[in-house]
């Protein structure tokens, strides 16, 4: 074989194999390939950061102040019922609703206190009919559902007492005085003259438009 041949051939064979090489691409050893990972590994990690963890919970969102009576809930359920000597109780007579008496308890003390779900009221008079003392018990809604009214010091929680209602027989009592029953078993009474016929209380609520809109 001749020079030139042997040459030309020699050449041939070279350029077969750079085309064999470029077709494979880069090996795993190859800078390219390693160049790569990271790449891949940043755009996964900020999945994996941003869900909790056992070991990182949630940020869990403090409870409010002062909880309205249906989100009291076991939160609240160490706190010590509303003593008497805790409380101020006043009855206030409503233009609207007509026939309508506003209880008020505010807690007078330095420390928070459990005002419960409802205070029972009971009214003492002299019905004009039959000339004999009575005690006149509200009414009280059935169903009671929710939490206690959480009061703290300087708070105060609402009522609202329907006096006179007109589906009702009879000619009701004139009231001398009533008094406020807590879930703590306390009796708190209130001098107030008032007119009752077959009256009715709701439960504690956190304004008194609350109370007076049951």
């Amino acid at each position: 074989m001749s020079a030139p041949r042997t040459l030309t051939s020699l050449a041939a064979l070279a350029l077969g194999s750079a085309a064999l090489v470029g077709c494979a691409g880069p090996s795993p050893a190859s800078p390219g390939a390693t160049a790569s990972a990271p790449a891949a590994e940043s755009a996964a990690a900020p999945t994996s950061v941003t869900q909790p963890t056992a070991k990182q919970p949630a940020a869990k969102h403090s409870p409010t102040a002062h909880p309205s009576p249906a989100k009291g809930g076991s939160s609240q359920a160490g706190v010590a019922y509303c003593r008497a000597s805790q409380l101020t109780v006043t009855a206030t007579p409503m233009a609207r609703p007509e026939n309508h008496l506003l209880i008020t308890a505010r807690n007078k003390s330095g420390k928070r206190c459990n005002l419960g779900i409802i205070g029972l009221v009971t009214f003492d008079g002299m019905n004009g009919k039959n000339g004999k003392n009575e005690k006149v018990r509200a009414e009280a809604p059935g169903g009671l559902g929710g939490g206690p009214t959480i009061l703290e010091p300087g708070w105060a929680g609402y009522e609202g007492v329907a006096l006179d209602r007109q589906d009702v027989p009879g000619d009701g009592t004139q009231a001398t005085a009533l008094a406020v029953e807590t879930e703590g078993g306390d009796v708190i009474k209130v001098p107030f003259a008032v007119h009752v016929h077959s009256p009715a209380v709701t439960p504690w609520r956190d304004s008194p438009a609350d109370a007076l809109a049951d």
